[in-house]
């Protein structure tokens, strides 16, 4: 299995819930962010603990995503949800992002177009896409099979503590 695991699709369609559903409690390892369907993001380690029960919800910025992947290098793994969409045009987010991707830790996440610079976005993908340690699965959404078990395996690979 690849070190780099990116889901994409149309929005709204259940990509961070599959994510979210393979990984499981193995969660609590993680570094890295979520993003709520209501655009709040939250510590990625938060993922294990039931919806009603997470902490440190606040709104989405490219800078607290930043923040996020700048110290999720420490972490075994990464949850990265949303990655690229407006925040590409934000070059702190840009750098840490790239800083990440180059870094070698385990990332399973979701790749965003919309909204993204056109630029930018066609030097990410184009980088992620020729890079043989990352898989990008374009999936129909949290009942497509083939990205659930793509994320299992994952999972049983990467996701686990130091």
């Amino acid at each position: 299995m690849r070190r780099r695991l990116l889901l994409t699709g149309a929005p709204g369609i259940g990509k961070s819930a599959l994510l979210a559903a393979a990984l499981g409690a193995d969660a609590k390892f993680a570094g890295g962010y979520a993003v709520e369907q209501n655009g709040l993001i939250l510590p990625a380690a938060e993922l294990a603990q039931p919806a009603a029960r997470r902490r440190g919800r606040e709104p989405f910025t490219a800078g607290r995503a930043a923040e996020y992947l700048t110290a999720a290098g420490e972490k075994p793994f990464v949850i990265a949800d949303e990655l690229g969409g407006a925040s590409l045009a934000d070059a702190e987010y840009y750098e840490a992002l790239i800083r990440l991707l180059f870094s070698g830790v385990p990332i399973a996440g979701v790749l965003r177009g919309s909204g993204a610079p056109q630029d930018e976005w066609e030097e990410l993908y184009a980088l992620l896409a020729r890079d043989p340690d990352t898989l990008i699965l374009h999936t129909s959404g949290r009942y497509d099979i083939n990205a659930s078990g793509a994320l299992r395996h994952w999972t049983n690979e990467w996701a686990k503590p130091y």
